[in-house]
């Protein structure tokens, strides 16, 4: 076996947590469904198939590296993580109808960007970034239908054009939304600022929009309800500390996904559309959960648009340490 190829592959540490880049990934406080050995088995079973695991997991370590020998700063999670949760949801959506097509549209686009990075080495840079934007944005669809398929079992991949999942009981489109636009990855200021689930839709409305992820889900794709990932998005950060704060609370208020899916069934019965935001809340060793708001697609589209406007009105700049809590103060004071 060639050692230096080995270097770029997953090893085992225990049963439900693994080794990769001299990172240890504890799988279940990222999400994972899968133990150890079969996300390893998966792995090999993909490169068999001509996955192109190794180019993938060796230029996001070559990204990584830059970017730490460039700005001097730890990357908050490894890139590699996401490659393991790419695994481990196809793993998944395998089973699912209509989850082959789409495992294999992503290698052939996976294997294509790969392809012209090699052929254009002084381009390498920007294909790198490329993948990485197709590995999240895929892992985000994926595991919004692994979400939906346990809460509806009747829930399928769309092959035909149009919204990526439907769910056949009720013939509801549903479209997975994904956006990766960090532009603040600076230090946060510690002190609690008193979030609560309206104020947090107000910043994830913002987030969604400015994506142009609604506008592309119902417009283009003519979905009836828009899920929108934004665990990588500037609020998302906010919005989980929030929820892992909100779950150590007396008073509880409901981020449950599930919840939040039935609320956006409910406004497509009414003949609305509508709308979940949600981000992952990942923290250390403790639990891993999600946390999620639904709301009727004007709404978002409205409170979105009103803080985006804010935004360029008084020049709050995105890069700045206080640019989270000027927008929360400018939210907190509309309420």
């Amino acid at each position: 076996m060639d050692k230096s190829i080995d270097a770029f592959r997953p090893k085992k540490f225990d049963n439900e947590s693994l080794i990769i880049h001299d990172f240890l990934i504890p799988l279940k406080q990222i999400g994972c469904i899968h133990l150890t050995d079969e996300i390893i088995d998966y792995w090999q079973s993909l490169e068999k198939y001509d996955f192109p695991l190794i180019n993938l997991s060796s230029m996001c370590l070559a990204i990584e590296t830059s970017r730490f020998q460039t700005e001097q700063a730890e990357i908050p999670i490894p890139y590699a993580v996401h490659i393991i949760k790419m695994i481990d949801m196809i793993k998944y959506s395998e089973s699912m109808v209509g989850g082959k097509e789409r495992i294999n549209d992503l290698k052939q686009q996976l294997s294509s960007l790969v392809s012209n990075a090699i052929r254009y080495p002084e381009k390498q840079a920007d294909y790198a970034v490329q993948i990485l934007k197709a590995i999240v944005s895929s892992n985000d669809e994926f595991q919004i239908g692994y979400i939906l398929h346990g809460l509806d079992p009747s829930l399928t991949f769309n092959i035909a054009r149009g919204p990526d999942f439907k769910l056949c009981n009720t013939r509801i489109k549903v479209e997975a939304k994904s956006k990766l636009n960090r532009t603040y990855l600076g230090d946060y200021n510690p002190q609690p600022i008193g979030l609560n689930k309206e104020i947090c839709l107000r910043l994830l409305a913002r987030d969604a929009v400015k994506a142009g992820a609604l506008s592309t889900a119902f417009n283009h794709q003519g979905t009836d309800i828009a899920v929108v990932s934004l665990s990588h998005s500037e609020f998302g950060d906010i919005f989980a500390a929030h929820v892992y704060e909100n779950k150590l609370s007396d008073t509880r208020e409901n981020y449950e996904f599930g919840s939040a899916f039935k609320d956006a069934v409910k406004l497509v019965n009414q003949g609305k559309k509508g709308v979940i935001l949600y981000s992952e809340v990942i923290a250390g060793y403790h639990p891993y959960t999600i946390g999620a708001i639904a709301s009727e697609k004007e709404t978002v589209e409205q409170l979105g648009l009103e803080l985006e406007k804010k935004e360029k009105d008084t020049k709050i700049d995105s890069k700045a340490p206080n640019y989270y809590y000027r927008n929360y103060r400018s939210q907190k004071n509309e309420l």
